[in-house]
């Protein structure tokens, strides 16, 4: 090897290893060094870990973290609460973080309310942020921005979105986001705003339950600009209280991405607005010979699939009520199939996708969970697979 190549790579493995054991944990709360979050993500380096205990008060202490490769997390057995109380960072989220490789593990974020209206509980500006195990509760937008590949798993989303104009969202991921996985997540009861928006070039939207409930938002999942888009083993309902009907909603603002394909598959969608001038699945803007495929949903409700003739449809069944769709208990969200159901071993074969095999591995547990799918030999339509009671 080039004595001059060899000197540089040996460099820089020495370099990461220092950093790797220079790495500190800065602990925050009572009797800790730090007293607030906002004073350790002033001291943080990085690769540093940054603890927060859940017994300290920590009400309008916001604050922009800077750092790379920085982890914040709470400890404990609770989520780490952070209440706005009035204040945000910069005018724009509780927390901001324009740090690069970020993880955001058990926290709390309430109440953000900025000037403009549009204040978050976190505001990503840098890239490659993870959030997990967080609740955005009570928040103008949940989570708002992005860059870089998003991951957000086994967080809640709860009475976000009450800005009518310009909307605001339970999550609301930006274009600068190359790709957005979304698991195991809890959003519900939007105000105005959608439960789930993203303009990201890829969204993967894998075992969630976004349910309107009782709130009075817009669409369920919102993909405005299109981009590839693939969503297995949701739950999806849109609410009688909903200020309009889309359930999944494609290309509503423009198509703006090179690779542009939508795939739905497995999941279980309940209508119950009042309004029958929808469809579950809206397509608009889209170039010639755009076809989704839509696979293997259990769809509740009196309105058609789509609103698209060319489309790639197999193994969807469709039922005015939750009774002919033989669920457990559609009121309390417990889609999960009855015996002598007739979504059971109705399934099709759900293709692959830039060779990852759309057939559903896991199913949504309450709250913000999963659980491995049940292997069986033929496929049920919906988000869940039927098991039969043990004696």
């Amino acid at each position: 090897m080039d004595r001059l190549l060899f000197s540089a790579l040996f460099s820089a493995v020495a370099l990461s290893l220092v950093g790797a054991a220079s790495a500190e944990t800065l602990k925050v709360g009572p009797r800790q060094k730090y007293a607030k979050p906002s004073q350790a993500f002033q001291a943080a380096q990085v690769g540093d870990v940054i603890e927060i205990d859940p017994a300290g008060a920590y009400g309008g202490d916001v604050g922009t973290i800077k750092t790379n490769k920085l982890t914040v997390r709470g400890v404990g057995n609770s989520r780490v609460k952070i209440p706005a109380n009035g204040n945000s960072a910069g005018g724009k989220a509780i927390w901001v973080i324009a740090g690069n490789d970020v993880i955001v593990e058990n926290i709390e974020f309430s109440g953000a309310r900025v000037p403009d209206r549009n204040g978050a509980g976190i505001r990503g500006e840098g890239k490659n942020l993870t959030v997990r195990n967080c609740r955005f509760y009570d928040c103008e937008d949940g989570i708002l921005g992005g860059a870089g590949e998003m991951l957000i798993e086994y967080s809640e989303f709860d009475h976000c979105g009450p800005v009518p104009e310009p909307a605001t969202h339970s999550c609301y991921i930006g274009e600068r986001c190359t790709k957005l996985i979304f698991q195991y997540n809890y959003s519900t009861y939007t105000y105005q705003g959608h439960l789930l928006k993203t303009r990201a070039k890829e969204s993967w939207v894998l075992y969630n339950r976004l349910t309107d409930e009782a709130g009075t938002g817009s669409a369920v999942a919102d993909f405005p600009n299109g981009g590839l888009v693939v969503m297995i083993g949701n739950i999806l309902h849109k609410g009688p209280k909903a200020q309009n009907t889309r359930v999944v909603a494609y290309g509503m603002e423009g198509i703006k991405h090179e690779r542009n394909a939508l795939y739905v598959i497995n999941n279980t969608m309940d209508y119950e607005n009042r309004r029958t001038s929808s469809c579950f699945v809206r397509v608009e803007k889209t170039p010639p010979g755009f076809a989704p495929v839509v696979r293997n949903n259990l769809c509740i409700g009196n309105i058609p699939l789509s609103n698209i003739a060319q489309i790639d449809a197999a193994g969807n069944l469709m039922f005015k009520t939750a009774g002919e769709a033989g669920v457990v208990d559609a009121a309390k969200y417990n889609f999960h199939l009855k015996a002598g159901s007739p979504c059971i071993g109705k399934g099709v074969d759900p293709s692959k996708v830039a060779g990852f095999d759309q057939t559903p591995k896991f199913q949504y547990v309450h709250p913000c969970k999963r659980e491995p799918r049940p292997a069986a030999r033929q496929l049920d339509v919906g988000a869940f697979q039927y098991v039969p009671p043990t004696r």
